[in-house]
């Protein structure tokens, strides 16, 4: 277990941050070692007040990241917060797993493949790999946040989204963008059309005007998820009938080698299905 802290962190009091999320994060973080521990206790490791301490776990049992054990009237580790570890885990392993694949595929091509997982409307880049012989022509970078609803990779990760998912993104979306929703809509329409042609979703100049690019979903083995792949070159050298016959095809080949490979290698579920959500 760890030490009494005998000073607060210094960062505790600086106004740049929002105190009440520095004191949640130092409770949750008492509870690595996988303890058990009372408001007392949480007070002693935290150097924070009891009172504050009490309000806090409350809080974080309302939203599961921590539970009540009944029997010791203490707190242990909940859902919510091995999802946060979980979830890391699960796309380290999926990082790792792909980037050979997505290595060659851009070698291969010569254009820009990444990977990326959803984050509320948008589409988080976890990984991008460019083809050393050309230049940098894809201005993104791991990180980049993209819309779901007018990128490859964000209309790929809504194809294979449950059903569920998807009414949920799609309800937000409608709220978003009510004035144009009819022509959100009708893209998003066109991208399962495709998918359910070729297996592929292509965009031509919709978020850049100098790209098109294609996706393809990746669905985790044992329903753990999705993810999201493109293939992005410049609009140039990547015309509609090259995209369609050439950049698709061998995304989803290599999409589909990548999944096996995960099914070789998966590994048992560290938490509910609930908890992974991308």
């Amino acid at each position: 277990m760890s030490e009494v802290q005998d000073n607060p962190p210094p960062h505790r009091d600086d106004s740049r941050y929002v105190t009440a999320l520095v004191r949640g994060l130092e409770i949750l973080e008492a509870f690595k070692d996988g303890v058990l521990l009372g408001n007392q206790e949480i007070a002693g490791l935290t150097g924070l007040p009891r009172s504050t301490v009490s309000r806090l776990t409350q809080t974080l049992t309302a939203f599961g990241y921590l539970l009540y054990d009944e029997p010791t009237r203490k707190y242990r580790a909940g859902a919510g917060f091995l999802g946060l570890g979980a979830s890391i885990q699960r796309n380290l392993r999926v990082q790792n797993c792909a980037r050979p694949f997505m290595q060659a595929l851009s070698r291969e091509l010569g254009v820009t493949v990444a990977i990326g997982s959803r984050d509320r409307l948008g589409i988080v880049f976890l990984e991008i790999t460019r083809p050393q012989q050309t230049p940098r022509v894809v201005n993104t970078d791991a990180g980049t946040v993209l819309p779901l609803h007018n990128t490859a990779i964000g209309l790929a990760y809504l194809v294979g989204a449950t059903l569920a998912e998807r009414a949920s993104v799609l309800e937000e979306l409608q709220r978003r963008h009510a004035a144009n929703w009819s022509e959100i809509r009708a893209v998003i329409e066109r991208a399962h059309a495709d998918y359910r042609k070729r297996g592929f979703v292509v965009s031509l100049r919709s978020w850049s005007r100098a790209v098109n690019a294609v996706g393809v979903p990746l669905l985790l083995p044992g329903g753990q998820g999705v993810y999201a792949f493109n293939c992005a070159s410049p609009s140039q050298d990547a015309p509609r009938k090259r995209l369609i016959e050439e950049f698709g095809p061998r995304l989803v080949e290599t999409v589909t080698r990548i999944r096996a490979e995960l099914e070789r290698a998966a590994p048992p579920m560290l938490v509910p299905p609930s908890v992974h959500h991308p």
